[in-house]
């Protein structure tokens, strides 16, 4: 099978060793295009079928490709590159298969394209699972249990066992009320609209929780809440500016 790439790079030199890199070492990919602003990406996707797999710098002559995924709805997995590691979040709530740190080292760009293979089935299978819960949705029903394959082991848990989701590290993590943590080829998104929104809620771009999960919570600064959440995360969990009005109406429900 072969892979169609889209590389959407603005300097010549780094886009054409990345096309270099993808199909020389491995011949299932072939890159279809190379684009170096979101001008002319958006030209290309208008006139062109999706690509399989995109290799996008974040940072671009004309703005940040974050722009471009979100004003085409652009739905491809993407593995995202750039010289900084302060947007891995929001490069992992928009499809992200890996993010890797200028200049691409090449051992570390073949993990990512392998990375992809593998979960590419997983991918199409989450998409065709989601269609049918959509079908369903007009019987109100959800899925009762999650399915989660990394490399070679397959794993699945009860949705009710789950006290929440969240995202660190360029990955994807279900926490358990007992506290197991499990790696996940879900996105955010994809889990959101997939759950029962009366048991779970998105309350940033970082965690999707659980209302059994939550046990204080403390007003913060601009109307947001803190929440102490068992099990512990180590992490800071409150509520974003913008889901806070809706955080609050959710509890009530």
């Amino acid at each position: 099978m072969k892979y169609r790439v889209l590389i959407l790079e603005d300097e010549i030199h780094s886009a054409t060793r990345l096309k270099q890199m993808v199909e020389e070492n491995d011949d299932s990919f072939e890159v279809v295009a190379i684009l170096t602003g979101i001008e002319e990406s958006k030209n290309w996707l208008s006139k062109n079928p999706l690509p399989d797999l995109g290799l996008f710098d974040i940072q671009l002559s004309d703005g940040v490709c974050f722009d471009l995924i979100h004003q085409t709805n652009l739905k491809i997995p993407i593995i995202f590159i750039t010289a900084y590691d302060d947007r891995a979040i929001e490069a992992f709530e928009l499809q992200a298969t890996d993010y890797l740190l200028k200049p691409v080292n090449a051992e570390k760009l073949i993990q990512a394209l392998n990375k992809f293979k593998t979960q590419k089935t997983i991918l199409d299978e989450s998409k065709l699972y989601h269609l049918m819960v959509q079908n369903q949705r007009s019987g109100s029903t959800y899925p009762e249990r999650l399915k989660t394959q990394i490399g070679n082991t397959l794993k699945v848990f009860n949705v009710s066992d789950i006290a929440y989701f969240y995202v660190q590290d360029r990955s994807m993590y279900a926490v358990l009320h007992l506290g197991e943590r499990n790696l996940l080829s879900y996105s955010l998104d994809d889990l959101e609209s997939m759950l029962n929104p009366k048991d779970f809620f998105r309350i940033n771009r970082q965690f999707l929780i659980s209302l059994k999960s939550i046990s204080k919570m403390t007003v913060y600064s601009k109307s947001r809440i803190k929440l102490n959440l068992i099990p512990d995360p180590k992490l800071e969990t409150i509520t974003s500016v913008e889901r806070s009005s809706e955080f609050k109406n959710w509890l009530g429900q």
